[in-house]
């Protein structure tokens, strides 16, 4: 895999809408404000690319115009990292647009996470290392300002020199929902126990090439070229996590049950699942994971269960495409090697 530059406080990074523009919008600018001023508080220069602001209907009509916004950010030397403002369900439209040798070529910090699913499998495709982990709307722009375990490790891992890392895990959560309106702005979530890492199945050390995402996203790119192929599967450590729809144990149980049919799953080395949203079906995912594994006669694969990634804060920065460890004993999850040159 192809590795960024690590970043350093004084550089300059990007904001981009390659999905919802939501973050352009007249009602919700001020929150957008917040986020980038609190990134320049952590010690960035923040600039936004040409549509960046245009708002949901503009950037909704204009796929292609996002995808030159990602070129941009990617060609011009000044910026060294992007951060996406906010997820939302279709930043797929971009591929047909999308140049995968500008990504190639010119490698850079990409953070994001959800719908950035997509995003980061167009990464994946041009061999290039990218970041799923905190938004600019959900996370730098948390009202109180950005969550410590948050800020620490996005700094750890993009900002830190080592060839080891291992993951703390938090011991407070939230996912509560405090309306993005200025006059709650002065409210801050409250947070609560985190029931830490859940060993499902499994036993022992195992090693892997991290991929994955939103399981959400995954169901929708499915069929399509975008899909990861099972040789991406081969050997891998699978992020999972559910999105703010709620998906049902179900439909999880469903989605799950293609990836075995498909032989995604007999390819993994391990899987990591995300906390869910407001802990909704916390137990019942649980059930659903190990019904569809047995399925696969998969009951030694081995699965960390809540952990600090996806639609929960405060989160892991986790490089995708580099080899990492879980140690089922210990409950803990180390890179390999250092994500960024």
């Amino acid at each position: 895999m192809i590795k960024p530059q690590r970043l350093k406080f004084g550089d300059t990074l990007a904001t981009i809408s390659l999905s919802s523009g939501m973050g352009g919008d007249k009602e919700i600018l001020w929150r957008y404000e917040q986020g980038k001023q609190q990134l320049v508080e952590l010690g960035f220069n923040v600039v936004e690319l040409p549509h960046t602001l245009s708002g949901t209907d503009y950037i909704y009509k204009n796929p292609q115009e996002r995808a030159e916004d990602l070129h941009s950010a990617l060609l011009d030397p000044d910026i060294k990292g992007i951060v996406s403002v906010i997820g939302g369900n279709d930043s797929y439209r971009i591929f047909e647009f999308l140049d995968l040798n500008i990504l190639k070529n010119n490698p850079k910090v990409f953070i994001g996470y959800s719908d950035s699913t997509s995003v980061h499998q167009f990464f994946q495709m041009a061999g290039v290392v990218s970041f799923y982990g905190p938004c600019l709307l959900v996370d730098f722009a948390e009202n109180g300002g950005v969550m410590e375990f948050t800020r620490c490790c996005f700094e750890d891992v993009l900002m830190g020199k080592y060839d080891n890392y291992t993951y703390p895990w938090r011991t407070k959560w939230t996912s509560d929902i405090i309306p993005w309106i200025p006059d709650k702005k002065e409210h801050v979530r409250s947070v609560y126990q985190d029931e830490g890492p859940i060993l499902l199945q499994g036993h022992g050390v195992v090693e892997g090439r991290l991929i994955g995402g939103c399981l959400d996203v995954y169901s929708m790119l499915r069929g399509t070229s975008l899909y990861p192929s099972n040789e991406t599967f081969e050997g891998g450590i699978l992020l999972l996590e559910t999105s703010e729809k709620y998906p049902s144990p179900e439909t999880v149980e469903q989605e799950l049950r293609t990836m075995g049919v498909m032989g995604n799953l007999s390819k993994l080395h391990g899987i990591l699942f995300g906390k869910p949203q407001i802990n909704r079906y916390f137990e019942e995912y649980q059930t659903s994971i190990k019904k569809i594994l047995k399925e696969f006669n998969l009951e030694k694969l081995p699965v960390l269960y809540n952990c600090n990634f996806g639609h929960t804060e405060p989160k892991w920065t986790i490089p995708l495409g580099i080899r990492a460890r879980i140690d089922l004993i210990n409950k803990q999850l180390t890179l390999l090697e250092s994500p960024l040159v």
